[in-house]
């Protein structure tokens, strides 16, 4: 799924497999791998980051510095004429960060005999990745796996839970325009879930709103980890002192 451009078509993407029968997926453009079947979740943790110029590993030692490097590069994938993209992706993280903090006896909990290994902190990037610009497949027919140009859609934002594909769709008090009321009625005949957030509301929010509007697995995202990790690996180059 790209995500964060607008410089894409589908003739761009090259899909092979390898001889193990895996599937292979060639991709100039930022894009995540949605393992749908498998019901794994998106998370900031995954294996979604595709910066050349990533930072080297001794500038971020604990989770919170990745997290605030991830915290503080998302928005450049946000639409630069859509400001309530960045508006939530600032409130939502704040908002995972005021989860750890509120929850931090349960996350220790979690952790109990490996203190020594692991903070409450790194759970932080246990938190779902949102999807700014991401350019879905919605056929009018569910059942249509043509991939037609004309049905791959952008939208505002998504997240990917491992049970549910939530759209954000930022509304005001202007009366829907047939585009965007066909495109939700598309995206929840193809088993997407809709999530309406007033703008208004949004641009005066704070954390606790953010608590009241996500779904109920946001409250406690981590609970399916078994342990927390991060997504940045060491990598060839790195400095190691």
């Amino acid at each position: 799924m790209p995500f964060g451009t607008k410089d894409w078509s589908p003739d761009r993407v090259v899909i092979s497999e390898n001889q193990a029968g895996q599937l292979l997926f060639d991709c100039p453009v930022t894009h995540v791998v949605l393992d749908i079947a498998a019901k794994r979740p998106l998370r900031l943790n995954s294996d979604w980051y595709r910066l050349f110029l990533r930072p080297p590993m001794r500038e971020m030692t604990t989770a919170l510095d990745q997290f605030t490097f991830i915290k503080e590069h998302m928005p450049g994938y946000c639409d630069v004429w859509d400001k309530f993209q960045q508006i939530f992706l600032t409130l939502y993280f704040d908002f995972v960060a005021s989860q750890i903090e509120l929850l931090k006896p349960d996350l220790e909990q979690k952790l109990a005999g490996m203190s020594s290994l692991f903070s409450y902190q790194d759970w932080l990037l246990s938190a779902f990745l949102p999807l700014p610009q991401p350019l879905v497949y919605i056929p009018g027919d569910p059942g249509d796996n043509t991939y037609a140009n004309e049905d791959m859609v952008r939208l505002p934002l998504m997240f990917w839970t491992g049970e549910q594909a939530i759209v954000v769709f930022f509304t005001g008090n202007d009366t829907r325009s047939t585009i965007i009321a066909n495109t939700q009625d598309r995206l929840q005949k193809n088993g997407y879930t809709i999530l309406e957030i007033d703008k208004i509301e949004l641009a005066d929010g704070d954390v606790s709103m953010m608590g009241r509007i996500l779904p109920e697995v946001f409250q406690k995202f981590w609970q399916s980890e078994v342990l927390p990790s991060g997504p940045f690996k060491p990598e060839f180059g790195d400095p190691i002192a």
